[in-house]
């Protein structure tokens, strides 16, 4: 129920702000596509650009979603938040702030970016492409309900659980066993961890049907429980080959995603405190 809850008020900020974006776009459009030289003359200006009524609204909205981010991050470290619900609804806020800052902070340069402000820009950008990856690389490390990840042990005992199950509940046999470590290493086996990453997306979405034709084969029990509980060990399976290096790979993934955001947050705190010094506030 959690769960829908928060998938629904994800689902109305990110509708929120697409029909800002989009409204935005379309009655800036003409200012837009004015060359800067130009600008200062368009009727627009003092509406759209940085500190302009829509622009500097644009850019607080922005930046306070950026420095929301900073939230994520207190939550997972700081022993009094620890327990402050579900980590992996915390990451999709995060997801959501992550992509939506770095949109309105866009319209608010009236994509015009120069100085200093190109600093913390570009590091926004490449902390939120970054994100992304890192996103990916988080999926594909095993965890529990709270979000937490799973230690290579805790894999391996609930791999064990799941063939136990398999075999006292649904009648699998050494053979199927066999068939299902085929089916979970296919092709992932003989390439490496770049091209295991990139292919594994694909292996996972044709894994049904090959289930379909491992159960039909192999399972006793009509049971349809087995059909998940083998797609459970496939993917725990293919996930643990990947255990060590993709854990490594998230280690350097933070080394490049921590600098660029404490860059982009100084830079930020540094634009904003030199505007208000020189009487750039909004609605004044």
């Amino acid at each position: 129920m959690a769960n829908r809850i928060h998938s629904f008020v994800i689902g109305v900020l990110a509708f929120l702000v697409t029909l800002i974006t989009a409204g935005v776009l379309v009655y800036g459009r003409a200012f837009y596509l004015t060359g800067y030289a130009d600008r200062p003359h368009h009727d627009l200006f003092r509406v759209l650009r940085s500190a302009g009524l829509v622009g500097h609204g644009l850019g607080i909205l922005g930046s306070a979603m950026v420095l929301l981010l900073l939230v994520y991050s207190l939550r997972k470290r700081t022993k009094i938040m620890q327990r402050w619900g579900n980590l992996r609804i915390w990451l999709r806020y995060h997801i959501f702030l992550g992509i939506a800052g770095p949109v309105l902070i866009t319209l608010h340069t009236s994509f015009k970016v120069q100085g200093l402000v190109a600093v913390s820009y570009w590091s926004m950008v490449a902390v939120a492409l970054s994100g992304f990856f890192g996103r990916y690389l988080y999926q594909q490390i095993p965890r529990n309900v709270l979000g937490e990840a799973l230690s290579e042990e805790a894999i391996e005992n609930r791999r064990e659980e799941l063939l136990v199950t398999l075999a006292d509940d649904h009648g699998l046999q050494g053979s199927g066993v066999d068939a299902l470590e085929d089916l979970a290493m296919a092709r992932l086996s003989r390439v490496p961890l770049a091209m295991g990453l990139l292919i594994l997306p694909f292996l996972n979405i044709v894994l049904a049907r090959r289930l379909q034709n491992w159960e039909r084969d192999f399972v006793v029990s009509e049971d349809k429980g087995a059909r998940n509980q083998g797609r459970e060990w496939v993917l725990l399976t293919r996930r643990l080959h990947l255990f060590r290096q993709v854990n490594d790979l998230f280690h350097y993934w933070h080394v490049f995603h921590k600098p660029f955001a404490v860059i982009m947050i100084v830079v930020m705190i540094v634009h904003v405190t030199v505007a208000v010094m020189l009487g750039y506030t909004w609605l004044a």
